[in-house]
């Protein structure tokens, strides 16, 4: 769908990263997932990897654009279906989800989006078997793969079918999905914010009993205060029920 562009193009970029130039990466220098090859075709013809460093992100839109969403027809897909062609297309090529989409012709809305889904991660594991240097971009590949087929099927529910718990629980899915992603992303800084949440449980259960525990003596001292006989005065202080050396909001205090 066109109205889907904006959407793709944003998570597209932030899957595919800045500049790199990993020498197991047979697409040479590359920034914002786009190779030195593709920048010579579609920006400068003489671009060496300086200038791919420097590519700006609009350069890197319409390169996106023009040779895999406006070639794929994304515009008109169906929402959802659009965003998994497209992201697969740049990762694989735009053969193979010209021949998914052909192959699934049957298919439609979150059907569809699994199927290719699917193919894509069977194609993306044979191609890491066959060629060992890929074995370390594996699985970043699959949580790509994940990311997308979550994210495709809440788009695919802002139109189709999916509504209600369904819809609920299609949303419940690519979020959890993406806290899964970063924990995996990240575990040592996983880590240290699981310790820091518990310790701040813990520090809230703790100071709420506290504060309890000091309400409810503040109450026994008052239910337990003497009655004044004469002047008004007590043994605990000037007024009935309030003691002169201590203020009853001292208890409250940590």
């Amino acid at each position: 769908m066109k109205s889907n562009w904006d959407f793709s193009i944003k998570e597209l970029l932030k899957s595919e990263g800045g500049y790199t130039n990993d020498p197991s990466d047979s697409g040479g220098p590359t920034n914002f997932g786009i190779t030195i090859y593709d920048y010579r075709k579609y920006i400068n013809a003489n671009g060496q990897a300086n200038d791919v460093k420097n590519m700006t992100v609009d350069q890197a839109k319409s390169i996106y654009k023009a040779k895999y969403w406006n070639a794929l027809k994304c515009d008109d897909l169906e929402s959802g279906v659009d965003y998994t062609c497209f992201d697969y297309g740049v990762l694989a090529g735009l053969g193979r989800p010209r021949a998914d989409l052909q192959k699934f012709k049957d298919l439609k809305g979150i059907a569809l989006i699994d199927a290719i889904n699917n193919e894509r991660a069977a194609f993306l594991r044979g191609l890491a078997a066959r060629r060992p240097k890929d074995q370390k971009f594996l699985k970043g590949w699959m949580n790509r793969v994940d990311r997308v087929r979550a994210q495709s099927k809440v788009l695919a529910g802002k139109k189709d079918v999916v509504a209600g718990p369904i819809g609920g629980a299609v949303a419940g899915l690519s979020l959890w999905t993406m806290f899964t992603n970063y924990i995996h992303a990240h575990p040592y800084t996983s880590v240290i914010a699981a310790v820091a949440l518990g310790a701040l449980v813990w520090w809230v259960i703790t100071s709420l009993r506290n504060k309890k525990w000091n309400l409810s003596e503040i109450s026994s001292k008052r239910t337990s205060t003497p009655k004044p006989t004469h002047g008004g005065s007590t043994p605990f202080g000037n007024q009935a029920g309030q003691d002169s050396s201590v203020s009853s909001t001292a208890f409250l205090q940590p």
